[in-house]
Parts: structure tokens; sequence; C-alpha cells
């Protein structure tokens, strides 16, 4: 009898530890998915034009939970995105950005999301110090160099991560530029992916090259490749051929539909040509301000709406339309308070989904 009560006793003890175990598994499975749903939530807010309140979520996760890289993570972005709305002072602010997304990184090394954001950070610093003429470059440049060879380590195959180092490795060597390991990577790339190896061996180009004709032989290797047909696009925009250029880059947006960016980039070539060229004025603003109604009718995301409206009020302003100007400000604001008032399009590493790795790309050196 007393054999049999204790094993009742000690069956009853391992169901409630039993008991207790599945409870707690259950309370963190819970509050991982609270957290996760947190920062989606954060990511939804600033989507939708509240990039403040998505912020002060986001703090206060953090503050309550110092090792949530994904809220650093998105912090990181949401600072991004509020800084684009004042880009003079967003300039001060990059320290700031770099070690929140820094945080993101230290707290979960093996999520190449979080590296391969650092990375297009800190060369968004060395672009600035670059441009600023800073005594520090150089050493910028560096940290360019290791943020995307550790994503490379995480992720070999990452091509975008591998042309961001074709390009800033071929820098000159005095600002921090190692052309054979450009050349190296430029390789790599041209025995892994035909395209990306296209990419990189342009970059390699010497300066004088017609870039025209080195992509329209890149197409006939690569027929029907929407990144082949932009790239032929843009280098006909480098040569002032607008009809070409933008032939090309109507063929890249039926290959494929997601390029609908690209009508921003023609928008933005003829804002250009019709405010640095007074005979242009006439013809080539209201085509930018066509091209632009083009991209609303588009349906974009919120902040590339009010991007877009922003860039119409610049065409107004070129135009003399202060009314216009006004009318075109309160629409972005509407939309989203802090949208970008920076001429370039804003990076769409910035738009994709919390747990989503980017295979964003764009030249830092160029207009487009």
């Amino acid at each position: 009898m007393k054999t049999n009560e204790n094993f009742k006793r000690h069956l009853l003890i391992m169901s409630l530890g039993a008991a207790v175990a599945i409870m707690s598994l259950m309370l963190w499975s819970c509050t991982g998915q609270k957290q996760v749903n947190t920062v989606e939530q954060a990511y939804e807010l600033r989507l939708n034009g509240e990039a403040d309140s998505a912020r002060v979520l986001l703090e206060q996760m953090v503050l309550k939970d110092s090792t949530n890289a994904a809220a650093w993570y998105e912090l990181a972005r949401t600072k991004h995105h509020m800084g684009l709305g004042n880009p003079r002072e967003f300039l001060s602010s990059l320290e700031d950005l770099q070690q929140t997304v820094d945080a993101a990184v230290n707290n979960d090394p093996e999520n190449v999301t979080y590296s391969f954001y650092r990375a297009y950070v800190s060369f968004f610093r060395a672009y600035a110090s670059l441009m600023m003429g800073q005594p520090d470059n150089k050493d910028k440049v560096e940290s360019v160099i290791t943020a995307y060879e550790t994503v490379l380590k995480l992720k070999p195959d990452y091509y975008q991560a591998m042309l961001y180092l074709v390009e800033i490795l071929g820098l000159p060597e005095d600002m921090g530029g190692d052309s054979t390991k450009a050349e190296a990577y430029a390789q790599q790339l041209e025995e892994m992916d035909g395209v990306y190896g296209a990419k990189a061996r342009e970059l390699r180009l010497p300066e004088d090259a017609d870039r025209v004709v080195y992509w329209q032989g890149a197409l006939e290797n690569n027929p029907n490749s929407a990144d082949v047909l932009e790239q032929l696009g843009k280098a006909y925009l480098y040569k002032e051929d607008i009809e070409q250029g933008k032939k090309y880059f109507e063929d890249a947006i039926k290959v494929d539909p997601e390029r609908q960016l690209l009508i921003m980039d023609l928008a933005r070539y003829n804002a250009m040509a019709g405010m640095q060229d007074t005979t242009k004025k006439e013809t080539a603003l209201p085509q930018a301000e066509e091209l632009i109604q083009r991209y609303l009718d588009s349906d974009p995301i919120p902040p590339l709406q009010a991007f877009a409206y922003e860039l119409s009020a610049k065409i107004k302003f070129g135009q003399g339309d202060n009314e216009g100007v006004a009318e075109l400000r309160e629409k972005a604001e509407a939309l989203d308070p802090f949208y970008s008032k920076a001429f370039g399009v804003p990076p769409a590493l910035l738009f994709s989904k919390p747990d989503e790795i980017s295979h964003h790309h764009s030249y830092f050196f160029r207009p487009f």
C-alpha cells in the first residue's frame, strides 16, 4: 500500500512538473509571438504613414528588452525613414543610426538581413563622408568593406553584397579602395551569375568605355533580363538619349512589372533636365509630371506616394507655381509626415518585411 501511495505521489509530482513545463513553453511562445507581432505592427504603422508611433513602440520594446534584435533592426529602419524627411539633419545623426543597427547585429550576429542593412548604413556613412571631404573617410570605407565581407560569410551567394563590394573597392587606393580585390570579386560574380557578373564587369570598365555597346552585348547574352534592360536604359540616359532610355525601361517593366520605380527614375531625369537647361523646361517638366502621375496610378505604398508628390512639388517650384507646391506638399504630409525630401528614390530595403532578406541594390556613386 505504501509503495502504491509513493508511486501515485511520484506520478502526481511528475504530472505537475510536465504541466508547468508545458505552461512555461506556451507562455514563452506567446511572449515571443507577441514580440514578433509588435515589430510587425511597428513596420505596418511606418508603412501607413505613422513612423513616429512606430518609433515610440520600438523604443519601448528595446527599453524593456535590450537583446531584442528584431526591434533594434526595425528601429534603425524607422530612424532612417524619418531621417530622410530632413536630409540635412539626418547627416548629423548617422552615428546614432549606425549604433542602432549595430545593436541588432550584435544581438543576432547570424541574421544576414540585419548584417546586410548594417553594411548599407556603413556605405551610406562612407559616401556622405567622401562627399563632404571628411578626414576619416578612408576608415569609413574600410568599415564598409568589413561589413559586406561579414555578410558574405553568412551568405556566400549574396550577389548584391558582392556587387556593393566591387563598387566600394573600385575607389582610388588613397580613399580606401583596392583594385585587386575589386577585380577578384568581379570575377567571382561572373562565375556565379551572368547578370550580376555583367554588372560587376561594367563597374570595372574604364570611364571612357561605351556602356551602351557594353549592355547591348550583355542583352544578347541575357535576353529578356529585366536587370540588363534596366541597365541598358540607364546607359542611354547617361548619353542623354531619353527616348531610348524610356524604351528599355518600358521593356524592363514588361518583363518585371514590380519595377514601377523605374518610372520615377525617368521622371527624375526629366525634372533634372528641365531645371538645368531652360531650353528643355517647357517639355521636360510636363513630361516628368505625367510620369509621376503614372507612377501614382500604380498605387505605391504611402511613403512612396508621398515621395512622388514631393517630386511633383519640386517641379511646380521650378515652374513658379507656389500654390501648386503647397497643395502637393499638403497631400504628401497627409500620407506620411516623414516622407523623404531627398531627390533620390528612398532605398527599397527600408520597405521589405522585417524578416525578409533584401535583394536591394543601387549605385551610390551614380544618380540612377
